[in-house]
């Protein structure tokens, strides 16, 4: 019960907080300044909320100095309940309840989820952890400014003299009940932040200067005091926005886009009384309390609806596997309720509790507002969903998150259209339109959220009935991987995503790699089927039977039935020959995200193991990692996501914040990443070297190259806060250092292969399914697709192979991978599905590339025609070489 508490009503503060520190750490790289900005907004923001229970104290204030002399002469007159049943009816009689004597306290109850918010976050943000600022050596700590009795921290004392001048203003003229609790309020704030880290105290401190101008404000009669006002928030805004445009350094884009909105909330506070003259004129006046209300109530439940549930549901309906079993958190479900839970505090609590304090004619204004965001929230969500290609189960999207000036453009005059639509509307009291148009959304909404709950809960069922989390050994890791010594080994390990133009790169960037791939060959002139996962990792597998082309020859064959095969092919062939096998993490194993290793249950020979993930807390553990929870860090990114999705195209990049969705960059890590890296990092543990006679095989799959995170050159390794870049011509490109670690972390199990000698009777195959997504790293043409997606890396090294790493430019595709793991071990060796040589002939001919993801006419074909094919044969680098099919296939 607490947390579903604190989830609504201290979380939506937390978030607002956060995202004023980031944003501010972005553009000032100052952690001082940002606090400073975090109480200033937050200030800002809560002013409204202060003046508004002003008001009501005021109101109770009076109240009680016209109760006072009935009261007392009750008081004294009677006694016990005689006492309490006269004061009651006297209560009655006016119209008043003892519970409103609440109002009196509105302040205090304002402050208590602001303090419990900024206590939550700043007394525990790592990144404050040794930051100095001014004459304070660290943030994270009290400040010990006086060195007498062990450090005598000066700025609770500081912050508790501010304090009590400001409650010397507030209170003159109110009486000594008023003044006690005013100044026990600052004595219980010293004691409790007497021994807080500094940031929390200067973050309280500057509150409480915040508050001791504002009573000066209020308390003495400045004359046109409103505009003095509105005049500090302009100059404030207007400053940040001259910071922004001239000497802020950044993307012009990002310094434009925040100069402009430091405009517009500049001017912002100059519209006020405009606006109230304008609502009380026209026809809104006509609405009753009843209906503004019902305008504001179904107006907040949208945007909560939308947000909350809606967005996240479509996210994880998506995947709902991506999303299962992650941490502690078995269901997918846990992260919808949670991001409604987060919603309703965000966009219907604390949008309830400000409507209920405002007057009648601020009332209509702010649900007018309500209903223009449910509206654009709408709008932003089904018209302009944005293409950013896939995003991953971290939330991280597979193309940059950027929209030109066209698309902006057309964004704002829709969205503005649409407001002034509802306007109009409103302006002729057209209610029951309005009423009926809520109605109708928020029906269709939840029918389609209750949809993907379904569908949801469905693959969470399938997928539990065979998926037991991975068990996280403490200290020790037991080997999994078996290798001869005294017979051959083949290992094959596909890296996810892997791209083929980094590799020079990474090899000159660290020349001694050469020497660790000794005896390797690198192909760079190879080619995909598919530039995705599900079209790509088959060939690799199964070989030519299983291109899309080689899918579509037995259409009597289900898809699946096919990509399961593709998954089988190797493991059978290998283990009817006497070999052991095993198998790690095969890609959608019975169209699962997480592998069903029930496919290979048939085959005692055979091995299956899940290691992504599995040596993941093991990972932080021995490397004094203290890294929050993946399932955490969703919890908190699902709630951004929905809230980008809703948010206009202009302010997407910064909500999404180059990944981290509005996180500090340092706290921007992927436990996905590691679970992947962890790995690779063990591969020598999880290996045994034995003296048997019998051939073993590795087939493994990882995601390490999947994955974005900046890594600790020349090394590449995870590390909090990363200095050295490396000094590569993509040492700022993300998906280098993922590709540059894996490459790092291989070439260390290499010598220990090595060093156990079982490195020459072991043929290696390092593959991936595609290359990059979003952009051409190296390769430039016209074609309407990236060349370097559908590059992917292949390195061969044959038993006893000898000499430097070689380059060869042979013409070469992921289908050839079966061929080259059988050739010359297995005799006449066949695809025993379908009775097909296994070969690496089928290249005299074009081969046919799929350049969309797949998609299927039927449950057995993919869909080949002459908009999403392309023919390719030798270079793959000259745009000549691609061919369009002259017929569909």
């Amino acid at each position: 019960m607490f947390n579903i508490l604190y989830t609504i009503i201290i979380y939506p503060i937390v978030s607002i907080i956060e995202f004023v520190f980031v944003f501010a750490l972005e553009i000032f790289k100052e952690t001082g300044l940002a606090i400073f900005c975090v109480s200033c907004v937050i200030s800002i923001l809560c002013l409204p909320l202060y003046m508004i229970a002003e008001k009501w104290q005021e109101i109770e204030r009076d109240i009680q100095k016209t109760f006072s002399a009935k009261i007392t002469i009750i008081k004294n007159a009677f006694k016990g309940d005689e006492r309490y049943m006269i004061l009651s009816a006297y209560y009655r009689q006016n119209h008043y309840h003892p519970i409103y004597a609440l109002r009196g306290s509105l302040g205090l109850l304002f402050q208590i989820p602001f303090f419990i918010a900024a206590y939550s976050y700043l007394s525990h943000l790592e990144i404050l952890n040794g930051v100095s600022f001014f004459f304070i050596n660290d943030l994270s700590a009290p400040d010990a400014l006086i060195p007498l009795a062990g450090g005598i921290n000066l700025l609770p004392v500081l912050m508790t003299l501010i304090n009590c001048s400001s409650g010397i203003v507030y209170t003159k003229g109110l009486g000594i009940k008023d003044k006690i609790q005013v100044y026990g309020i600052a004595v219980l704030f010293f004691v409790l932040l007497y021994n807080s880290p500094s940031a929390l105290v200067i973050y309280w401190t500057l509150n409480n200067v915040f508050s001791l101008l504002k009573n000066i404000y209020f308390k003495f009669g400045f004359k046109y005091k409103h505009y003095i006002l509105y005049g500090i928030i302009s100059i404030l805004f207007f400053a940040l926005s001259y910071y922004s445009l001239f000497v802020l350094n950044k993307n012009i884009k990002v310094r434009v886009l925040i100069s402009l909105l430091s405009l517009i909330f500049g001017f912002l506070p100059w519209c006020i009384p405009f606006l109230k003259k304008l609502f009380n004129k026209i026809k809104f006046t006509l609405w009753s309390e009843k209906d503004t209300f019902l305008l504001f109530l179904f107006s907040v439940i949208t945007v909560w609806f939308v947000i909350g549930i809606f967005t996240p549901s479509m996210l994880i309906g998506s995947s709902p596997q991506e999303f299962s079993f992650v941490d502690n958190v078995s269901s997918p479900l846990v992260f919808i309720f949670n991001t409604l839970f987060q919603g309703f505090g965000l966009f219907v609590f604390w949008p309830f509790i400000i409507y209920s304090l405002m007057s009648v004619n601020i009332k209509r204004i702010f649900s007018f507002f309500m209903l223009i965001i449910s509206i654009n929230a709408l709008c932003n969500i089904f018209l302009f969903p944005g293409d950013y290609g896939p995003i991953s189960s971290s939330l991280v999207f597979s193309n940059n998150v950027t929209h030109n000036l066209k698309e902006n453009s057309l964004n704002i005059f829709v969205l503005l259209f649409l407001s002034f639509a509802i306007f109009i509307l409103l302006l002729f009291n057209k209610r029951n339109i309005i009423f009926f148009l809520n109605i109708s959304v928020l029906s269709a909404i939840f029918i389609l959220s209750l949809i993907n709950i379904i569908k949801i809960s469905g693959e969470y069922n399938k997928l539990a009935q065979y998926y037991k989390p991975a068990l996280k050994t403490e200290d020790t890791i037991a080997p999994i991987i078996s290798l001869s010594e005294n017979s051959k080994n083949v290992i094959i390990i596909m890296l996810d995503m892997s791209t083929s133009v980094f590799m020079p790169f990474i090899f000159e960037e660290s020349p001694e790699l050469k020497n660790n791939f000794e005896g390797f060959t690198f192909y760079p002139n190879t080619v995909t089927f598919n530039g995705w996962t599900l079209g790509g990792a088959p060939p690799i597998f199964g070989g030519y039977d299983y291109t899309p082309l080689g899918f579509n020859n037995r259409p009597d064959v289900s898809h699946s039935d096919k990509f399961k095969e593709s998954l089988l092919l190797l493991p059978r062939i290998f283990s009817q020959s006497g070999f052991n096998v095993t198998i790690t993490d095969p890609p959608y194993a019975n169209d699962n995200w997480i592998p069903d290793l029930r496919i290979y249950d048939d085959n005692h020979s055979i091995s299956s193991h899940i290691t992504d993930g599995a040596y993941t807390e093991l990972w932080l553990k021995r490397n004094n990692f203290n890294l929050p929870a993946q399932s955490a860090v969703l919890k908190r990114n699902i709630l951004w996501y929905s809230i980008f999705r809703a948010s206009s195209l202009p302010f997407r990049q910064g909500l999404y914040y180059k990944g981290s969705w509005c996180a500090l960059q340092s706290e921007n890590w992927t436990r996905t990443f590691l679970n992947g890296y962890a790995v690779l990092d063990y591969l020598s543990e999880i290996t045994e070297i034995n003296s048997s006679d019998k051939n073993t095989v590795l087939i493994m799959t990882n995601n390490t190259t999947h994955e974005s995170l900046y890594l600790q050159a020349p090394e590449y390794r995870p590390q909090p806060i990363v200095t050295d870049y490396g000094t590569s011509r993509f040492n700022k490109e993300i998906w280098y250092h993922v590709n540059a670690a894996a490459i790092k972390r291989l070439s260390e199990y290499l010598n220990f292969l090595k060093e156990n000698n079982v490195y020459d009777n072991t043929r290696i195959i390092l593959v991936s399914d595609h290359g990059r997504l979003d952009t051409s790293y190296v390769t430039k043409t016209s074609l309407p697709f990236h060349v370097d997606q559908f590059n992917p890396i292949l390195f061969y090294k044959d038993f006893n192979e000898k000499g430097d790493l070689k380059t060869d430019m042979t013409f070469m595709s992921t289908a050839d991978v079966p061929f080259l793991a059988v050739d010359n071990l297995i005799e006449n060796p066949l695809n025993p599905f379908t009775g097909n040589e296994i070969t690496q002939n089928k290249k005299d001919d074009p081969l046919l590339i799929l350049i969309k993801r797949v998609e299927r006419k039927n449950s057995n074909e993919i869909i080949l025609n002459s908009h999403n094919t392309y023919l390719i044969k030798d270079s793959i680098f000259d745009e000549k070489n691609w061919i369009k099919p002259d017929k569909q296939q």
